[in-house]
């Protein structure tokens, strides 16, 4: 009779054990689950900081941020998910910096097991937070018509030497790369190619080229001009002696001739048609053309940009404000192909721009003098044997006007 008693009672404790243990099992179950909903929230937090980050100089970054979570699973005001966007950032290191954007997502998760114990919560909300900025891109040279367009390294009819290009940076080809073996020669730190890649026989490229997506036009974010006024109508082409231009709106364009010196004063130099007369910018002749803190925008309906100067050209891009860093900047309308020859130890510092896929820049000798050249175009042919272009942003308050996202919290 007494083992039966002691038995019996021996239930008790076992019973509370085990609801002991299920209470411990569930917690151990909640809370792992909870790290691993951490986990994807954190991914998620960064993909959208990033996402948003590239969106800032168009000014969605807030619905990017938001698309980009609701692909990974997270989408703003559903199953009890939140999705904050803050540009600049409202806490962390980064704190009121113009530039980075903050993200953070946080979801509300109902509790499986614990919930059953008295008392213990019913849910629990999770939350990840990320910051990104744009920072200087790797990349200055880029094609952005997709297979048939190209980039092209010298010239097929060309006898004796070829073509060089030397680029402290990344190349990004979305259509096809070839170098016709005159030898041409390439190096950059990176080279990527969407299309094909064709090389000459007697051609050397340093890093073999790599297969690519195709890339978006990175300098889509600069405004369009489209002045309805003209500060100067058909001004006459400038053919000799010394002469100082002023910026503003030229319709009917500018033309540099002969042995003519030129300097220009540093802003905006706008480049329109005005009836028949349609000169874009037009650089020729053997005189020194110079201008400091300048970008010249040719307009939609305007002509075409020729520069063919066998003097000295130099001429180089503001540091700030609206254009920083952009030299040349042709309408995505205007698909008229381009020429830059410097001529004798040229420099251009700044973004060569001509975002119409069927425009073609044709680069035959920018000279090494610029501290950065940034190449932009539908295509690009690529001739002569003194192209060299760096990568020093320093002089430019904001780098390189070329940005990629960067995850820095």
């Amino acid at each position: 009779m007494r083992n039966k008693r002691e038995s019996g009672q021996a239930l008790l404790p076992v019973a509370f054990g085990m609801v002991l243990f299920g209470a411990a099992l569930g917690l151990a179950i909640d809370i792992g689950y909870l790290r691993y909903l951490k986990r994807q929230l954190q991914t998620a937090v960064d993909s959208a900081a990033i996402a948003a980050a590239a969106e800032v100089n168009y000014g969605d970054y807030v619905a990017a941020a938001k698309a980009d979570s609701a692909t990974n699973g997270f989408t703003d005001g559903a199953n009890g998910v939140t999705v904050t966007v803050n540009n600049p950032p409202t806490s962390g290191p980064n704190q009121g910096q113009p530039g980075y954007v903050e993200v953070l997502i946080a979801k509300t998760q109902p509790t499986f097991f614990i919930r059953i114990v008295p008392g213990a919560a019913t849910s629990s909300t999770v939350a990840a937070r990320a910051v990104a900025y744009l920072g200087s891109a790797r990349g200055c040279i880029y094609s952005l018509k997709p297979s048939p367009g190209n980039i092209t390294i010298g010239v097929v009819s060309r006898r004796g030497g070829g073509a060089s290009l030397n680029a402290n940076c990344s190349v990004i080809d979305n259509g096809d790369l070839t170098l016709f073996g005159r030898p041409d020669n390439v190096s950059a730190s990176a080279i990527g190619v969407a299309g094909t890649f064709s090389n000459g026989t007697r051609s050397n490229v340093t890093p073999t080229p790599l297969g690519a997506v195709s890339a978006s036009d990175p300098l889509s974010y600069l405004p369009t001009q489209n002045p309805g006024n003209c500060d100067f109508t058909n001004f006459p082409p400038i053919t000799n002696g010394f002469q100082t231009l002023n910026p503003g709106v030229y319709c009917g364009g500018i033309s540099i001739t002969q042995t003519a010196n030129v300097t220009f004063n540093p802003g905006l130099y706008i480049l329109m048609q005005n009836g028949s007369t349609n000169n874009g910018l037009a650089i020729g002749g053997s005189g020194n053309v110079n201008g400091s803190g300048v970008t010249f925008y040719n307009g939609a309906n305007s002509g075409s940009v020729s520069i063919t100067n066998t003097g000295t050209v130099s001429l180089t891009a503001p540091t700030s404000g609206t254009y920083a860093g952009i030299l040349i900047l042709q309408d995505s309308n205007n698909s008229h192909n381009a020429t830059v020859d410097g001529g004798n130890n040229p420099t251009f510092q700044g973004a060569l721009y001509f975002p119409n896929l069927n425009s073609i820049l044709t680069i035959d000798n920018i000279g090494n003098n610029a501290a950065y050249t940034i190449l932009v175009a539908g295509s690009l042919d690529i001739r002569g044997n003194n192209n060299v272009l760096g990568n020093d942003y320093s002089s430019l308050s904001n780098g390189s006007p070329i940005k990629d996202a960067v995850l820095v919290e």
